[in-house]
């Protein structure tokens, strides 16, 4: 029996180690095949990157065979970290809108793919092709990826325009969630490399993120699984937020956002539209209102709140009336004679002097640039200007700056 038992032992022992070198030939025989497959994997053509990154879009588990399944030569030494995130991103842009999945492509033509990027990138991308994602129907923002043209005709991942992506994406989702937060210090933080000039002051930095923060807090309705990006390159990224309370209050609008990326940083452009201030079409005097854009005024009315003017100009043919004050100018038009008196509607207010007026309550001559922008943060965004709509029509508020960014004149008319 004990010989038995030694027996057995012996056998049993020398079919483990049979077993255990069968495995480790195996295990080396596979490590051998992958190796040989990496380095004899011939180059995929265009249509087949194309195919292998959308079957990564279409199913993140199909990530890894995607990416395994691209020879070396033409990763660029992208690694699977940023293949993943670069291919989230993607899945992210294309079921947006209920897109749904991918269901074929179509290859750009190099005159296309040219207008689409809109700038020459050769100099820092390479020769680009690109490829137009298709979906069951019709989506109203075409999503494309694109490749390297390498000198021998092959096509590759370029690790830079990848990694370029990711780094715009990223810096976007950063802005929306400070924006969610209504965290004004970090928006400000990220605005300051796109305002590069003395009139950008830290009160008027921060007023234009805090005007930021209170648009997204009240006015934006559309959740962030809404926003849509309708353009996604290294160097611009534009996104549409569909549904955001108009200025009046009185129905939803779109609202887009573009963030640049040049020279080694980002700008943001987020233009609010400004809501109208009725103040705006007033000449004030102190902290009395006494005339306003709009109305019809007869001479004895205005000579009781401003007197006589120091020069009385009318034109018969236009039946259009000045009236120039030492600090202010009065435009009539439709000028007539009534009961032996004239009659004419203001249509333009303009002070000419630093004085005791101003338009609305804090609008005079005297004024800097920054000024105005804390008191009208967005106005830059509408090259200075100041629309006022009312229930008697719309008029513009304009400024003239002299060479010290200093407010020579200030103008509202219709």
């Amino acid at each position: 029996m004990k010989r038995f038992m030694k027996k057995a032992i012996v056998l049993i022992m020398c079919t483990a180690l049979l077993m255990s070198s069968s495995a480790c030939n195996i295990a080396e025989q596979i490590r051998s095949s992958v190796h040989e497959r990496i380095i004899y994997q011939s180059d995929v053509s265009l249509q087949e990157m194309t195919r292998l990154l959308i079957s990564s879009i279409n199913d993140k588990r199909s990530t890894a065979d995607a990416y395994s399944n691209i020879p070396e030569s033409q990763l660029d030494g992208l690694s699977y970290s940023y293949f993943y995130e670069y291919t989230n991103i993607l899945r992210s842009v294309s079921t947006q809108d209920g897109n749904g999945k991918v269901v074929s492509f179509r290859i750009l033509g190099d005159e296309e793919c040219r207008d689409l990027l809109g700038t020459d990138v050769s100099a820092t991308y390479g020769d680009m092709k690109g490829a137009q994602l298709l979906y069951s129907s019709d989506v109203e923002y075409p999503v494309y990826i694109f490749f390297r043209q390498n000198d021998d005709g092959s096509i590759s991942l370029s690790r830079d325009w990848v990694t370029s992506i990711i780094n715009i994406y990223n810096y976007s989702n950063h802005y929306f969630n400070l924006l969610d937060e209504s965290n004004a210090d970090g928006v400000k933080a990220l605005l300051i490399p796109g305002l590069q000039s003395e009139v950008y002051t830290d009160e008027v930095l921060y007023a234009k993120a805090q005007q930021l923060c209170d648009f997204y807090r009240l006015r934006v309705m559309s959740s962030r699984n809404e926003y849509e990006i309708t353009r996604l390159v290294p160097w611009e990224l534009c996104v549409r937020i569909p549904e955001t309370i108009a200025v009046d209050g009185e129905y939803f609008e779109e609202h887009d956002v573009t963030i640049y990326y040049a020279s080694g940083s980002y700008s943001i452009e987020d233009q609010i539209s400004i809501a109208p201030d009725i103040n705006l079409t007033y000449l004030v005097r102190g902290d009395e209102r006494i005339l306003r854009v709009g109305p019809e005024y007869t001479h004895e009315q205005i000579a009781a709140v401003m007197g006589e003017p120091s020069t009385l100009t009318y034109d018969p043919n236009s039946h259009m009336l000045l009236l120039i004050y030492p600090d202010v100018i009065l435009r009539l038009d439709n000028v007539n004679e009534v009961d032996g008196d004239w009659v004419g509607s203001i249509t333009s207010i303009r002070l000419i002097n630093d004085s005791v007026y101003s338009i609305g309550y804090n609008l005079f001559v005297g004024m800097t640039r920054s000024q105005i922008l804390l008191a009208y943060p967005n106005v830059d965004n509408l090259g200075f200007t100041l629309p006022v709509e009312t229930s008697t029509g719309s008029y513009t508020v304009t400024f003239t700056f002299d060479e010290n960014d200093t407010v020579v004149n200030i103008k509202v008319s219709a």
